[in-house]
């Protein structure tokens, strides 16, 4: 009786339950699991193969693109080594769902399913909220410095595609925790803050800085730390202003002590800033700056490589490489001469564009939530600092369809912008789509539209 009256309760939630014996067998399942996964009752049932149902799951796409003998063992690996489990993940139709698995006094295992949709995307919002306001204090920094706070979310970008790598690689087990990899990108922004205190003599100096003004700007990493230290004081608990604090402080240390402002030498400099200051010196060293023309990323790769032990770890060392080859991987949108426009600097902004949307496609992208936001921010990002160069442009040579072409700008950077809102509220969950869509307009504005009036 009481049994029955058990099974009837948890028929009656909106909790998917899922109970299973040593043996992996399904002892109890309550509807609501049914419909969730949208499974019928002779396919989960009492007595059935909780592997063969992982799999007949696996084959339909559930838990992602995979090698499905590889995820199946992901998904019974917890149950196998009797280990409690708590994730969150975002499903196919694009619904998050947290899901809790615990191992029972009698060998067996219970899951439980909830839909957290709704808090999901507060939760999100709340983030880009937060991050929103952090590029915009990074930006007032950044843009002194360079004209533009593209820096910051390009450091951001790589340095959470170099920390992922890391963790593939299973180095620093013990320091990658899951609250580092979710937070260390993002804290990365504010690695430059200290900038703000630096006087725009010498950082727009167009050629090297003398001793007394390389002292003065090395002042800004500790000035910078000590900003955070300061707002950390209202946040005690935020490990993510812990994290930027030493980012902005010991970016600049060197591997082998030589660095500053502290000296500090190998793994006495926390693993964040280790990872941030390669990111730090790629961009730089790629982009142009008052005192220099950018290198190539070959280039910049080969001084990274040079450096490694020296100035930079070598683990992070082998990492970005790692990543920067990745990036490179066969594009979806191919540069040729046939979409030049003539003009240099709108040709790089479209070079630019396009290495972006090739982004959203790579492999090691489609399924990191974290990078995809990033991209995406870059892009929108650029595209609207590319519009008012290229609107500019426009505006010097009296283009006749000058208001025409403001009106197309304004509609493709709506149209982006709904796509990342989409994104973030999980509508759009797979990259390969929102880079179709954001290439069939970059095709078009640049074949169409652009090469038009440049004829």
């Amino acid at each position: 009786m009481f049994a029955t009256t058990m099974a009837e309760a948890l028929d009656s939630i909106e909790l998917a339950v899922l109970v299973l014996d040593a043996d992996f067998r399904i002892i109890f399942v309550n509807n609501r699991y049914r419909q969730v996964f949208d499974i019928t009752e002779s396919q989960c049932r009492s007595g059935v193969n909780f592997i063969d149902l992982a799999w007949f799951l696996a084959d339909r796409g559930e838990f992602g693109a995979g090698e499905v003998e590889t995820i199946v063992t992901e998904r019974l690996s917890p149950i196998r080594e009797r280990r409690k489990i708590r994730l969150v993940r975002t499903r196919p139709d694009g619904g998050v769902q947290e899901e809790t698995g615990a191992p029972l006094a009698g060998g067996g295992y219970t899951y439980s399913f909830a839909d957290v949709t709704p808090h999901h995307i507060a939760s999100q919002q709340m983030k880009a909220s937060n991050r929103a306001t952090v590029q915009a204090l990074a930006d007032l920094a950044e843009f002194r410095d360079t004209d533009t706070g593209d820096h910051v979310v390009r450091v951001a970008r790589l340095t959470h595609e170099i920390t992922r790598t890391l963790v593939r690689g299973t180095a620093f087990p013990n320091e990658i925790t899951p609250d580092f990899r979710d937070q260390v990108g993002v804290a990365s922004i504010l690695h430059d803050i200290g900038k703000v205190a630096i006087a725009d003599g010498i950082l727009r100096k167009p050629g090297a800085l003398d001793a007394d003004e390389r002292r003065l700007m090395q002042v800004h990493s500790a000035t910078g730390a000590g900003i955070l230290r300061k707002a950390l004081l209202m946040a005690p608990d935020s490990t993510y202003l812990r994290m930027a604090a030493d980012i902005a402080r010991h970016h600049h240390e060197q591997y082998d002590g030589s660095g500053y402002p502290n000296g500090l030498k190998g793994e006495e400099i926390p693993l964040a800033a280790r990872i941030v200051a390669v990111a730090d010196v790629f961009d730089a060293l790629t982009s142009a700056r008052p005192y220099k023309q950018p290198w190539s990323e070959e280039e910049a790769i080969a001084y990274l490589v040079s450096q490694a032990g020296r100035q930079f770890d070598p683990k992070v060392i082998t990492a970005a490489v790692s990543v920067l080859e990745d990036r490179g991987q066969t594009p979806v949108i191919r540069w040729t001469d046939s979409m030049s426009v003539g003009n240099p600097i709108l040709d790089r902004d479209h070079r630019v564009l396009i290495g972006l949307v090739n982004q959203l496609s790579l492999p090691a992208n489609r399924e990191d939530h974290t990078v995809l936001e990033f991209v995406l921010d870059e892009l929108l990002d650029y595209t609207v600092a590319h519009f008012s160069r290229e609107e500019e442009h426009l505006r010097q040579i009296l283009f006749p369809g000058y208001d025409r072409h403001k009106t197309i700008h304004r509609d493709l950077t709506e149209e982006l912008v709904a796509i990342r809102s989409g994104f973030r509220s999980g509508k759009q969950g797979i990259g390969e789509k929102v880079a179709g869509f954001v290439g069939n307009w970059l095709r078009n504005h640049i074949l169409r539209e652009d090469q038009t009036y440049m004829d």
